[in-house]
C-alpha cells in the first residue's frame, strides 16, 4: 500500500518520502519545509495518533491524512480531533487524497508562515526599550499621546518621539497594523 500511495503521489510532482522508523518521520517533520503525512489508521497501527498527540503537547503543527483499513469510528473521531485533515477508508479514492493532501499541505504552509511571522515579531518587540513598550502598549490600547503622557509623566512631544521610533522599529505604518502584531505574539487582545 505504501508503495503504490509513493507512486500516485509522485505522479502528482509532489515530493513524497517513506519511512519504516519513527525517528525518521520525526526528524523529517521538524524540517522548515510544508509537510502532509499519510499514515495508517488502526488498533495496531498507533504511531500516527502517537506523532499527533506529541506534535500537539509541543504546541507545534503536522498535517496528517489517515487512511484506514476498515471503520475505526472510535479511532477517527479521535484523529479528527487532534487534528488530523482527514480520515479516508481503503479502498481509497485517489482523488479524495490527493485533495487531502494538497489540503494538508496548505494548511502545513500556513502555520509555517505565521510562526515565522510570529518569530519575527518578537524580535522587532525584543528592540524596544522600556519606555517604548511602555508606550507601545498604551498606543495599542486606544490611548491618546496627551493621556499617555499624563499617565507616564512625560510630555505629549516625548511621547510622539517614542510612539515614532516604536511604529518605526516594528514596521507598523498604523496604529491597526500595530495591534495585529501585538496579537500575533499574543501581547495584545482586540
Amino acid at each position: 500500500m505504501c508503495a503504490a500511495l509513493e507512486r500516485l503521489l509522485r505522479g502528482m510532482a509532489l515530493d513524497v518520502r517513506t519511512f519504516g522508523e519513527a525517528e525518521e518521520l520525526r526528524a523529517t517533520v521538524e524540517q522548515e519545509l510544508p509537510n502532509c503525512l499519510v499514515l495508517g489508521l488502526g488498533p495496531e497501527q498507533r504511531l500516527g495518533l502517537d506523532v499527533l498527540e506529541r506534535v500537539r503537547a509541543t504546541g507545534e503543527h503536522v498535517s496528517v491524512v489517515f487512511v484506514s483499513d476498515r471503520s475505526e469510528v472510535a479511532l477517527s473521531v479521535r484523529a479528527m480531533k487532534d487534528g488530523a485533515v482527514d480520515v479516508l477508508q481503503r479502498p481509497v479514492d485517489l482523488s479524495a487524497l490527493l485533495a487531502a493532501v494538497v489540503s494538508g499541505l496548505a494548511v502545513d504552509a500556513e502555520f509555517r508562515e505565521v510562526r515565522e511571522r510570529v518569530v519575527e515579531a518578537t524580535d522587532r518587540l525584543r528592540a524596544l526599550t522600556p519606555r517604548e513598550r511602555q508606550v507601545c502598549s498604551l498606543v495599542a490600547s486606544g490611548k491618546a499621546n496627551k493621556r499617555i503622557a499624563a499617565e507616564l509623566g512625560t510630555s505629549e512631544k516625548t511621547v510622539k518621539v517614542h510612539r515614532g521610533r516604536v511604529m518605526h522599529k516594528l514596521g507598523a505604518s498604523s496604529v491597526v497594523e500595530l495591534v495585529r502584531l501585538l496579537e500575533q505574539v499574543g501581547l495584545h487582545r482586540a
